[in-house]
């Protein structure tokens, strides 16, 4: 699940799940590594920027999952063209509580930006995320606290249980700054996303699997403004075994939309 920005909705959809019946391993995360053809958008329609990429990797090891992503995006500028990338690598155990992260971004080849540490939560359910980089910086984790995985797999476990929606914190680690708040609505599935799929080797991992459809908005914790907008917000379908077919990503005005083009089934781990 890529992270980047999305609008809170008032009205409360009715929970959207279609396609095969719920089994035991539904929860079940799919390793996978797939590719998407990422549109810039303007206003939340289909911009004129030049098309992008983005690529997700997944994979399962014993203790957790292994995150890569990397999205590129090529800009107009003043003079011209600006290409851009951002790389993120996370370990996620598999119980929740702890988080490996670093995120890089680089424009026309240099890096701008990076930021990496190590995330912890207690057995009280509270806890602390320690940065490397910038060295020194720490912040604390509240009590609710969920990392990207956790957040996907208690997204997919609400909607499967039929709830509209939920409240959550969440911690990427892209900024040193608390976790931010967000409101997740589950809708049903938009008749344009329906028949999204897949050819191919990954043709399996998406047939006869449930579809989630849900948007979110990201808040910052620490605003003090009343009736704060939410920094970012999103959309995405997603299937019952954590692959993301679509997505929209919007903050401000602009935004990206992205849409499977390639899935690679990865092994899973023997752990005897």
């Amino acid at each position: 699940m890529l992270i980047i920005r999305w609008k809170l909705f008032t009205a409360v959809l009715a929970a959207g799940i279609t396609s095969g019946s719920v089994s035991a391993n539904a929860q079940d995360l799919q390793p996978h590594r797939a590719a998407y053809d990422v549109t810039m958008l303007d206003h939340g329609k289909p911009g004129a920027g030049a098309p992008g990429s983005y690529a997700f990797e997944l994979k399962l090891t014993c203790e957790g999952y292994v995150m890569n992503q990397r999205l590129r995006l090529e800009m107009e500028g003043r003079q011209a063209a600006v290409v851009t990338e951002e790389l993120s690598q996370m370990t996620e155990s598999r119980d929740g509580r702890k988080l490996h992260f670093e995120h890089r971004s680089s424009a026309n080849g240099r890096q701008t930006s990076l930021v990496r540490g190590d995330a912890t939560i207690g057995d009280d359910g509270r806890g602390e995320a320690r940065f490397s980089d910038p060295e020194g910086r720490s912040v604390a984790l509240p009590s609710g606290t969920l990392f990207p995985m956790a957040l996907t797999r208690a997204t997919i476990k609400h909607a499967l249980a039929h709830d509209t929606g939920f409240d959550a914190l969440f911690f990427f680690g892209e900024k040193p700054k608390p976790p931010q708040s967000v409101n997740v609505v589950i809708g049903k599935v938009p008749k344009r996303l329906a028949d999204l799929t897949v050819t191919g080797e990954g043709a399996s991992l998406v047939k006869g699997r449930s579809r989630v459809y849900y948007r979110g908005a990201f808040f910052d914790t620490d605003s003090k403004k009343g009736g704060e907008m939410p920094v970012f917000e999103m959309s995405s379908l997603t299937l019952d075994n954590g692959i993301e077919l679509y997505s929209t990503h919007e903050e401000g005005d602009g935004g990206i939309e992205y849409r499977i083009s390639q899935l690679e089934v990865l092994p899973k781990p023997n752990c005897n």
